[in-house]
């Protein structure tokens, strides 16, 4: 991008400035995302993981997938944080990044739309030939083709979108860095720049489409040729799903992109939620829930999981509800990330109180589970009792008492934190909204709030992790009587749990035990372990170094079931 800037940031409209439409647009689109990256991670896993589903047909449909997941997160995050916040600024390389990667993503969608016509051409026209046409070596030089196309017209958009110079308003009309609001606020002349967009998005929609539709005309045709009633419907059920989502993609594309500047209107807005945000969720139901393989494959999916029934037990019952818990890192790490790359590092008061609550809620909850976790006591110390005591409805009890404490504890301390006066400075020195850093700018912080902090330590660390120490003693002292050396060696994988648990709460302990006054900078580092590190350790701690796992693991690949 050869072009001067002196605008260091710009401000997103976005949607609407309604609060009531933003918190219901909040609710809608933040279930559509979760379902968008559900319904694709879902197809992907699915695909990789299932022998059947091992087709040039599924090949495609996981790099579509991915790119639905990708360009769809490129959008959604931020549009859905400017919906909660008042400040919806984004530095200029921030929007940058966001234009090139939705620009590459959207333009590698048109060109796997191709190929997945190509595909069904084949597949439908030519059976016999298909195996030959569409080998292995074939398929994935049509994605890396579509990749690297996808990639230099990204470049060329992006330099010809940010190429001039930014010298006045730095307000874009719309939720996200798209081309048309941008070009708007440059103030050199864009013609040229529009003329190569434009010619652009022309090679790359105009292009592919037609494959699409003389591919799809051709099955059309071979579909009409067919004997059989019963193939015919299925074929032109199965095609006339397709071209929709297709039609869907492309008719919002054309009118977005294929008109001159000057006639762009607030429709403009709702035609880009159909393809950034709407379309990425229906393609997953569209392109494979609706196919019988795939039913089948989930089916067949559901009952390995079912049948792994050397993993129904209260061990593995509190892994599971730590490993789910351990996504609390999600609370962080995509403010983190946004925060790295961007100049900008606000958040409003009341995202930090969620974040806050959020925080605190899910630090409380693994603290007791990983004192519910002690059941290795039981099992080890009193092996014969285990069932017996380890009840489903003792375990099923321990958790839910850990949930319910735990955001019993974060809803009273939260509030107690947020109602304090906040008149001084308001710059957080962490990386997100801790205890200490927060309490540090109140300017009423009292005893008694002191003694609430304490309080709450002390039921939610200190009980946890004596409960966690007497257990573990207790099972140093069985293994000691052990007169075997294979069972002393298995006894002692509790080491490298043990290992986890003194991180957890040695990192914990540091932090939250000294008044907020004495909050110092190498804290952060110490945070950074337990909000990050631990979660992405725990699942090899607690559960892949286990054999039950490998194994359980080994049978879900073959696709063989326990006996």
């Amino acid at each position: 991008m050869g072009g001067n800037h002196t605008q260091t940031e710009f401000i997103l409209l976005g949607i609407t400035d309604s609060p009531c439409a933003r918190a219901l647009l909040f609710g809608s689109f933040l279930l559509i995302y979760i379902v968008t990256l559900v319904g694709n991670i879902g197809i992907m896993v699915l695909a990789w993981v299932v022998p059947s589903l091992h087709t040039p047909m599924y090949f495609f449909l996981t790099h579509f997938s991915f790119a639905d997941v990708c360009y769809s997160t490129v959008i959604s995050p931020k549009m859905l944080v400017d919906l909660l916040t008042e400040n919806k600024t984004i530095s200029f390389t921030g929007c940058v990044m966001q234009f090139h990667f939705f620009a590459f993503f959207a333009t590698a969608e048109c060109y796997l739309l191709a190929t997945m016509a190509y595909d069904r051409y084949v597949a439908i026209c030519n059976p016999l030939l298909y195996v030959t046409v569409i080998s292995s070596h074939v398929r994935q030089r049509l994605v890396a083709l579509s990749y690297l196309l996808a990639f230099l017209s990204a470049v060329t958009y992006t330099s010809c979108t940010f190429g001039g110079s930014f010298c006045g308003p730095n307000r874009i009309d719309h939720f996200f860095c798209d081309v048309g609001p941008v070009l708007k606020l440059v103030c050199s002349d864009t013609h040229t720049s529009e003329m190569v967009i434009f010619a652009l998005v022309l090679i790359n929609t105009v292009g592919t489409s037609t494959i699409i539709l003389v591919s799809y005309t051709c099955i059309l045709h071979a579909v009409l040729r067919m004997r059989s009633a019963r193939s015919r419907s299925r074929a032109f059920h199965t095609c006339a799903s397709h071209l929709t989502a297709v039609s869907l993609f492309y008719g919002t594309i054309f009118f977005m992109y294929l008109r001159p500047a000057s006639s762009h209107s607030s429709l403009d807005k709702v035609a880009s939620i159909v393809y950034t945000v709407v379309t990425p969720m229906f393609n997953p139901f569209i392109y494979s829930l609706r196919n019988k393989e795939v039913k089948g494959a989930l089916v067949k999916c559901r009952r390995r999981m079912l049948n792994l029934s050397q993993l129904h037990t209260p061990m593995y019952f509190f892994i599971g509800n730590l490993s789910f818990l351990d996504l609390y890192s999600s609370v962080y790490i995509p403010k983190i990330l946004l925060n790295c790359i961007s100049e900008d590092k606000s958040i409003s008061f009341a995202g930090c109180a969620a974040q806050f609550f959020a925080s605190a809620g899910s630090a409380g909850i693994e603290c007791y589970l990983l004192a519910a976790m002690g059941d290795r006591y039981v099992a080890i110390s009193n092996p014969l009792l285990y069932t017996a005591v380890m009840s489903k409805k003792l375990c099923t009890g321990l958790v839910a008492a850990s949930y319910l404490t735990g955001f019993a504890n974060s809803i009273l301390i939260t509030s107690r934190t947020f109602n304090l006066s906040f008149c001084d400075s308001n710059i957080i020195d962490d990386f997100f909204c801790d205890l200490p850093p927060v309490a540090k700018l109140s300017c009423d912080v009292t005893d008694s709030y002191q003694l609430l902090l304490y309080f709450i330590l002390t039921y939610n660390i200190i009980i946890p992790s004596v409960l966690i120490l007497t257990s573990y003693a207790s099972i140093l002292a069985t293994v000691l009587k052990m007169r075997s050396a294979v069972g002393q060696r298995k006894a002692f994988t509790c080491a490298t749990h043990l290992t986890s648990v003194t991180i957890y709460y040695s990192s914990i302990l540091s932090i939250y035990t000294r008044p907020s006054s004495s909050f110092v900078g190498r804290n952060k580092v110490v945070s950074v372990f337990y909000t990050v590190v631990i979660p992405m350790l725990n699942p090899f701690i607690y559960s892949l170094r286990n054999q039950e796992v490998k194994e359980a693991l080994k049978r879900l690949m073959r696709g063989q079931t326990a006996s």
